[in-house]
């Protein structure tokens, strides 16, 4: 009892001590595994400029390697770029937005029966009326030049690990003690590869025609920035659960700055909110299955904890990361309960082979 009881203490200290590191590392360990991630998105994009018929088997693999880095670097850049103009785009239209809205909260409060002056002008100046806009600028800046640096550091991170992933597994051998050793490690990075990649690639195929669906609503009903809006849904959606809600209330919130009527909010609201419904209960499910054998249960604990350490970055990397955890503990015999606990069936790949032979 008391040696279990040990256990769990060096367990907790350890978890606090890994928590407490990774904490404190954010600048580093952000930019890293963001490199790693885009590293995996970057070789299914190769693999399937390979599958190109025709085309496909003429371009070496080094080539269609360079060619899908240097795509990724114009989308991301693009993107980029596509953020700090439409930022600033909203900025100059922020004081045009801000008495639209003003009008719009004063019918509601009169629907309501609570414009009673001076009390309700006084808070709808308080929230409304006093916006430092000078001071959105400046912090819309300098938050675009910190993305800007961020993305460079994790485009070099990205080219590096890609010529490093050539040798990675003779690396494996030569340092492993054993052959079966060996053989462990580059079965569990296979597994890992493998999940991982046909998450990304699937959740990243479901967002860009989730992103199509959202611009196309917004397009038809007339809402500004919708392009900028689209891209921004499309990322968030990779947020579990929050991620669609949060990407929903930005184009709505400015649509009611915008449009100042309860029916174009209607329609945003429903149309958007049916998209994401659509997708993340159809389409999604069809296409990833149980790619990722976790917990729901388990992936609102990981998205909590990743955010509270990491942010949105940490938000957004929550699943992938999680799921290399329980592929890690499932391969160990002593940490295989604690994958069984987080996974979602209990049972793994090499689970149902085994079950299979033995019938």
């Amino acid at each position: 009892m008391n040696s279990r009881f040990q256990k769990m203490v060096y367990g907790l200290a350890f978890a606090i001590m890994v928590g407490f590191v990774l904490r404190i590392g954010k600048p580093i360990f952000i930019p890293v595994i963001s490199g790693i991630i885009s590293v995996y998105v970057l070789s299914t994009a190769a693999n399937s400029l390979g599958k190109v018929p025709v085309i496909g088997a003429l371009i070496p693999v080094w080539l269609r390697h360079v060619i899908a880095f240097l795509v990724f670097i114009l989308l991301v850049t693009l993107l980029v770029f596509l953020f700090a103009a439409n930022i600033q785009q909203v900025v100059a239209l922020a004081p045009r937005y801000q008495e639209t809205l003003l009008g719009f909260v004063s019918e509601i409060a009169k629907m309501l029966g609570v414009d009673d002056e001076p009390s309700w002008g006084t808070i709808r100046n308080l929230v409304l009326s006093d916006i430092d806009l000078q001071k959105v600028v400046s912090t819309t800046v300098t938050s675009v030049s910190s993305l800007a640096g961020q993305v460079f550091v994790v485009f070099l991170y990205a080219s590096f690990l890609m010529a490093e992933r050539l040798h990675f597994s003779r690396k494996i051998v030569m340092a492993s003690t054993s052959r079966d050793g060996a053989k462990r490690v580059m079965d569990m990075v296979e597994k890992i590869n493998r999940r991982i990649g046909d998450y990304l690639t699937v959740k990243t195929l479901v967002n860009v025609l989730l992103g199509l669906i959202s611009y196309a609503c917004m397009w038809l009903i007339g809402v500004d920035f919708a392009g900028f809006f689209a891209v921004l849904i499309g990322v968030l959606n990779y947020i579990p659960y929050v991620g669609s809600m949060v990407g929903v209330a930005f184009p709505v919130l400015l649509t009611a700055a915008q449009f100042g009527s309860i029916e174009a909010i209607l329609i945003v609201l429903i149309s958007l909110t049916a998209s994401q419904m659509f997708m993340g209960g159809v389409v999604e499910p069809r296409l990833l299955g149980r790619s990722m054998n976790l917990s729901p249960f388990v992936v609102l604990i990981s998205l909590t904890v990743w955010y509270a350490l990491w942010g949105i970055a940490g938000a957004i990397l929550a699943v992938p990361m999680t799921s290399v955890v329980v592929i890690i503990f499932a391969a160990f015999a002593t940490t295989r309960p604690l994958a069984i606990l987080l996974s979602q069936t209990g049972q793994f790949a090499e689970d149902a082979k085994a079950a299979r032979k033995s019938k």
